[in-house]
């Protein structure tokens, strides 16, 4: 059990019920709006916190109308499928989430993970510690861009910001001030772009929107606590980590570690790699900066090596 208390008031009617292990993946936090429609955004945290969560504000699961997903994720949609078979609640996501959400294979597919040479590490992970996403979601509505879910006195205003994965969305809470900023989360690992939905280029321009809105307080799906003091600045070490990872790609290369499979071994983007299942996430966002600096002209590829263009 975590040292902190399961869950804080952001604001009235607006709780974060917090991720165990400090919300660090595969724990993520969510969102309780305790308001006339009783609504979780997203379902990535523990049972445990969200079972104590509503008993500590007077309610139980049974209560819960509806889920609002902000993408299809395995921390973010968690238990949402198995909260809806006791509270016959709604599952609400992005148009462009649907096919992530609602199977198994159709997560895969976004992941884009099926017939890689660690696939069988990553499913037998998923069989052994996260069953719960392994079954069917029921979608029961969709939301676009810029689209309002009503709960009574608590707006949440959409806001579409792919990059991340395409269907990753954020939300205002009432106004543009307060941000869930999701996974645009503040972390010190910075960006996540790990699959075949995800786009490097597509994620600075959400990042760049957000600073553009100038919010007063951001909420991160992997941060116990909303960042007030200093929230620009954060925001912009955050965006510059797309520039720091491929300038440490580009002297790896310059010394030798000329393919993406001795570039995944250092390795570039994660610190370490505890695991082999996280070759497949640093192979793929490798691989993605690795078409932009070609694509930019800064290398090129001979024989499987690549080479800075001097």
């Amino acid at each position: 059990m975590s040292n902190y208390p399961p869950h804080i008031q952001i604001m009235p009617h607006v709780h974060l019920v917090r991720g165990e292990n400090n919300a660090r993946f595969p724990e993520a936090n969510t969102l309780l709006i305790d308001d006339e429609i009783l609504t979780l955004v997203d379902a990535g945290s523990s049972m445990r916190n969200i079972e104590t969560s509503l008993r500590d504000l007077g309610h139980s699961i049974s209560d819960l109308e509806r889920i609002v997903l902000t993408h299809f994720h395995i921390d973010h949609k968690g238990h949402a499928a198995d909260i809806q078979k006791v509270a016959s609640c709604e599952i609400v996501c992005h148009e462009l989430a649907v096919d992530g959400v609602e199977t198994f294979q159709g997560m895969v597919d976004y992941y884009g993970i099926e017939g890689h040479k660690y696939y069988s590490d990553w499913r037998n992970l998923i069989d052994s510690r996260f069953g719960h996403v392994t079954s069917d979601y029921t979608v029961t509505s969709t939301f676009s861009d810029g689209e309002t879910i009503n709960c009574g006195e608590i707006d949440l205003l959409s806001i579409h910001l792919p990059g991340h994965t395409i269907d990753h969305t954020c939300f205002g809470i009432n106004d543009l001030e307060t941000l869930f900023l999701v996974d645009i989360d503040l972390s010190r690992f910075g960006p996540w772009y790990g699959n075949k939905v995800s786009d490097i280029e597509e994620f600075k321009k959400s990042v760049d929107r957000v600073i553009e809105m100038n919010p007063k307080i951001g909420i991160s799906s992997h941060l116990i606590n909303p960042v007030e003091e200093g929230l620009d600045a954060r925001l912009r070490s955050f965006r510059a980590i797309f520039d720091e990872r491929e300038q440490r790609i580009l002297d790896n290369i310059a010394k030798g570690i000329d393919t993406i499979e001795k570039l995944s071994k250092v390795p570039t983007i994660y610190p370490r790699i505890p695991m082999d299942v996280y070759y497949i996430f640093e192979m793929f966002m490798l691989e993605k900066h690795i078409e932009l600096l070609k694509s930019d002209g800064k290398i090129r590829e001979e024989r499987g090596h690549f080479i800075i263009e001097r």
